[in-house]
């Protein structure tokens, strides 16, 4: 495959959208100016994947703030994905487990089932969409069973499109997921989101911990400050990875932006695809 998308954002036909909340649906695809078709029949999807020669990885819904409060719904929709994955093995490898971590044991039950019987990689921790800090010891659970399972897991970072219903403060590479790498120094940390306002703190943590890795989903390469561009033609050019959340975001243009920003051919090789082949252990 020529991309490997670390942040697929399903909005299904046949299972309904990521987002369950229809006013901030709206809000975001207005946000982001999406396609007014976002639902896709399980056909276009993985025609669309297959045109542009993606393998993606999965974000379903689950958190509170889309909408998801009922934890049968969560279920069902975690067996869902799991099937996407099993039928469409050739262009989905997997999804992240989106939950609130009030859900308790429920919660960390619910994760251990999604690795063993799903193939689903780790959980997805968002601060701000949570009310909990990444590096809050209510994840700690979470993150055991992750070391333990061998799967990573992706903590939200940046700049959030949900304005004015959460924090920023969260979101920010240091402390918090700069205090969860040193903690846990033995799990595999994808940082998830363009980290913009706090590019600089994202360089750090990347160059610092040997576990830490961040995705490029939510924000056009084309708004990547400079300092940011060098730095991946450079220091964390091992360290990076695509992410699209397609399909508030267009494939076409979001290739075309990584294309055009100047970086080396080998490093927009490693962006697309081999640092993501290496830290999700997948074949070519």
């Amino acid at each position: 495959m020529k991309v490997i998308d670390l942040q697929l954002a399903l909005m299904s036909k046949e299972n309904g959208a990521m987002i369950r909340d229809p006013e901030l649906l709206a809000e975001l695809s207005s946000y982001f100016k999406s396609p007014d078709a976002l639902l896709k029949s399980e056909e276009e999807l993985t025609q669309d994947l297959r045109r542009y020669d993606v393998k993606s990885v999965i974000l379903g819904g689950g958190w509170k703030i889309l909408g998801w409060n009922d934890f049968d719904l969560i279920r069902d929709r975690n067996d869902y994905i799991g099937e996407l994955k099993r039928k469409y093995s050739d262009v989905i490898a997997g999804f992240w487990l989106g939950i609130d971590p009030d859900w308790g044991w429920k919660g960390l039950r619910e994760l251990e089932r999604c690795i063993q019987d799903l193939g689903s990689y780790g959980i997805a921790v968002g601060g701000a969409l949570t009310g909990v800090p990444a590096n809050d010891k209510a994840w700690y659970p979470y993150y055991e069973l992750c070391i333990e399972a061998r799967v990573p897991v992706k903590i939200w970072v940046g700049h959030l499109a949900i304005r004015g219903r959460v924090p920023l403060w969260t979101e920010n590479p240091i402390p918090y997921v700069d205090d969860v790498a040193w903690k846990f120094p033995k799990l595999t940390i994808i940082c998830a989101h363009h980290p913009w306002p706090f590019e600089n703190e994202m360089v750090s943590v990347l160059i610092h911990h040997p576990n830490v890795y961040n995705e490029q989903h939510g924000t056009a390469p084309r708004y990547f400050g400079e300092r940011f561009r060098k730095e991946i033609n450079s220091r964390i050019q091992d360290k990076v990875m695509f992410g699209s959340d397609y399909p508030l975001f267009n494939y076409e243009l979001l290739l075309q932006d990584w294309e055009r920003g100047g970086y080396k051919p080998e490093v927009l090789d490693k962006v697309y695809r081999t640092n993501a082949l290496r830290v999700l252990g997948l074949e070519t």
